[in-house]
């Protein structure tokens, strides 16, 4: 039993559209406490691959800029459970705590999901609970999955019995899955051990258990790239479905936000280059996934489109590299004031630059 009739809503739902369903449900949480939260989120987006052996699939990482941090210093970190009863008592105490919770889900059994959707992990928000018979849950995802299937945003309650069914353990998805929840926040995380279901506590920063970096992390748009069109054509040329579809249809969605955001900023100088320069890649990033997606039912119908797999990819660099150019310290300071020195990535320090002008902080919802 699920009520979607309930007028509670957490966070500001009219600043994630076009998010994912892990981000969407990121910002909501964070804009609870940090008005900030929709701006920093958008400058953050930046993709990052981790190469793999071919025709492996790559790590990815879709943000510069840490996303777990909180105005209040303390930190998001994953924490996980076998037991049912024991994960329900830990998000009835975050509740309690700090009015909401965030944990990961299984989108195949969302009571408001679509039939035939796949198993995959999915960020939703709890804010309340009636001694554990009722869950009021929030689901902030609007668009279109991978799959073609269309989800609307849900905001209402939810049985017991509906919470133990969606509320699953990690076993349910992929390794390839949980590589993705590990990267969420644009830095890698303590996994949770498979068999546990996983939510998020709050600790003061200093107090996570800091996992080891990784090996090398690509973020030079034109190497992405590249590797990116070896990838696709290794995986097309044995008629293959490849996994990074999905995580660049969350970059692609990433991205639009990002540049929707920042064509949103209210500046009364508004340099045409600057302007042209976010459409381009914002049109880049929009036309990606169906691109992608032709593409490869064309190889497996035996009609490669190597030349295009190339081409939409080579361009996609060139506008990216082209925006990167005219964004610099003024938008970060006019978009996310309260940014510090200790929040910024080393590579995001070298891919600014300071050669436009500041304009109006950009609004949101």
């Amino acid at each position: 039993m699920a009520d979607g009739h309930d007028d509670t809503s957490c966070g500001a739902t009219a600043a994630d559209a076009g998010l994912s369903c892990y981000t969407s449900a990121l910002l909501a949480y964070l804009a609870e406490e940090d008005p900030t939260a929709p701006a920093r989120l958008a400058y953050s987006a930046r993709l990052a691959i981790q190469p793999a052996a071919q025709p492996e699939p790559p790590a990815f990482r879709h943000h510069a800029t840490a996303l777990d941090q909180l105005p209040d210093g303390t930190l998001l970190q994953p924490k996980g459970a076998e037991r049912l009863d024991t994960a329900l008592g830990a998000l009835a105490d975050e509740i309690e705590a700090h009015g909401r919770v965030l944990f990961t889900a299984d989108a195949a059994r969302l009571p408001w999901a679509h039939p035939g959707q796949e198993p995959a992990p999915h960020f939703l928000v709890a804010t309340g609970h009636r001694d554990g018979e009722l869950w009021q849950m929030h689901d902030h995802f609007s668009g279109l999955f991978p799959n073609g299937l269309e989800q609307v945003p849900f905001s209402g309650w939810v049985s017991s019995s509906d919470m133990a069914a969606l509320f699953t353990t990690h076993d349910a998805f992929s390794p390839v899955q949980r590589r993705r929840s590990r990267e969420v926040f644009g830095h890698v995380v303590p996994a949770s051990p498979v068999g546990t279901r996983q939510w998020f506590i709050r600790v003061p920063a200093g107090d996570t258990d800091d996992a080891a970096e990784d090996d090398v992390w690509i973020t030079d748009p034109d190497d992405v790239s590249g590797y990116l069109v070896e990838h696709l054509d290794a995986v097309c040329a044995h008629g293959g479905e490849p996994a990074v579809l999905e995580d660049l249809w969350a970059a692609s969605r990433h991205h639009q936000y990002k540049y929707n955001v920042l064509l949103a900023s209210r500046c009364p100088e508004r340099l045409p280059q600057r302007e042209r320069a976010l459409r381009r890649a914002l049109s880049c990033w929009s036309g990606l996934p169906k691109t992608l997606r032709f593409a490869v039912n064309s190889a497996r119908r035996g009609r490669p489109r190597t030349s295009l797999i190339d081409t939409t990819l080579r361009d996609l660099a060139a506008a990216e590299t082209e925006a990167r150019s005219l964004l610099g310290q003024e938008d970060k300071e006019q978009l996310w004031p309260l940014t510090t020195p200790s929040t910024t990535t080393s590579d995001e320090q070298r891919s600014t630059t300071g050669n436009t002008r500041p304009c109006a902080p950009v609004r949101t919802a």
